[in-house]
């Protein structure tokens, strides 16, 4: 949740979504100030979901008004960190780029880190929930970062498709752990 002026959380509606559904093509023409988002909304996301376990969720506010996107992936993409198994994955989130910065962004972390913590319970994946960002997004780092990810990469990997630019992975735990018994 985000909070308002008065300190009252502002509650997100999320939805799973589909790469048809009018919601998926409205989020592809929002002006992103960055050129990876709409080329990984077009290119990635569309593979994820169709040839992987990958889930678009939007995001409205009490308004009604879509204020963003999240996906989450069950996936090898950070395997070295889990010893081969499939992981939980946020392969790419963003808010509205119209809409002033009102804490929407970790409200879709928090979100997407529930559904992972639901994933791993199941069994389907392992317990550590991944995700990766450029270094030069200080304020993405920072809100992973109050959500409790830490950065997990010993250095800034360059990214090729985007000329060099770096990024890290940073990782959390989902794993619930439970009380000790009281008859022991």
């Amino acid at each position: 949740m985000s909070s308002m002026s008065n300190g009252d959380p502002i509650p997100l509606t999320a939805l799973l979504i589909g790469l048809g559904s009018e919601e998926f093509q409205g989020i592809l023409g929002w002006p992103f100030a960055d050129a990876y988002v709409p080329r990984l909304l077009q290119n990635d996301i569309p593979q994820r979901v169709m040839f992987g376990n990958c889930r678009i969720w939007s995001y409205r506010d009490p308004e009604e008004r879509l204020v963003g996107f999240g996906t989450l992936d069950v996936c090898g993409d950070c395997g070295q960190f889990t010893g081969g198994r499939n992981h939980p994955y946020i392969p790419l989130l963003a808010v509205n780029p119209t809409i002033k910065s009102r804490g929407y962004g970790t409200s879709i972390v928090r979100h997407l880190v529930d559904e992972a913590v639901l994933l791993a319970l199941q069994g389907l994946c392992h317990d550590v929930l991944f995700l990766d960002v450029y270094t030069s997004n200080v304020k993405a780092i920072c809100v992973y970062t109050n959500c409790g990810f830490t950065i997990v990469t010993p250095q800034p990997i360059a990214d090729p498709q985007e000329g060099g630019k770096t990024f890290c992975v940073m990782a959390r735990s989902v794993a619930i752990s439970t009380p000790a018994d009281p008859g022991r």
